[in-house]
């Protein structure tokens, strides 16, 4: 009877640290750089995607450009909080910072439905993939 109590116990024990570490790694792939730029650039439904479609029409959607920046900026910022795979994690720093600060015009340029500066920044936004990508990212 001892032994089968022990023997529960154990497996308790490994089922709890199971679970704790997959869960773990869960949050991890949620704060990826490769997940955030997913997020952010991958496909027609990505929020850089998605302001960039609507700022083709003749009459934008401002609500959803309004929030879709709001998306850029917020994933952004968890970029300045990630170590690239590769390169110096300051100068990737500042790269992330840099692009915050043009999520940050486009966020302002669509609460002021300012088409023209809203589509400068998203050219600086798509202009930034080159150089970090260059000096950071991992094969």
């Amino acid at each position: 009877m001892k032994r089968i109590v022990c023997a529960a116990g154990v497996v308790a024990v490994i089922v709890a640290a199971a679970l704790t570490s997959s869960q773990a790694g869960a949050d991890d792939e949620a704060t990826s750089i490769k997940a955030i730029m997913g997020k952010l650039h991958k496909g027609a439904n990505s929020s850089l995607s998605v302001v960039k479609a609507a700022l083709k029409s003749d009459s934008p959607d401002w609500a959803k450009i309004q929030s879709e920046s709001k998306q850029i900026v917020v994933l952004g910022s968890s970029l300045t909080k990630t170590d690239p795979p590769k390169g110096d994690s300051a100068a990737f720093k500042t790269l992330a910072a840099n692009y915050v600060k043009n999520g940050k015009d486009l966020e302002a340029a669509a609460s002021k439905q300012n088409a023209k500066a809203a589509q400068d920044a998203v050219g600086k936004l798509s202009a930034s993939c080159k150089e970090c990508h260059s000096a950071h990212k991992g094969n």
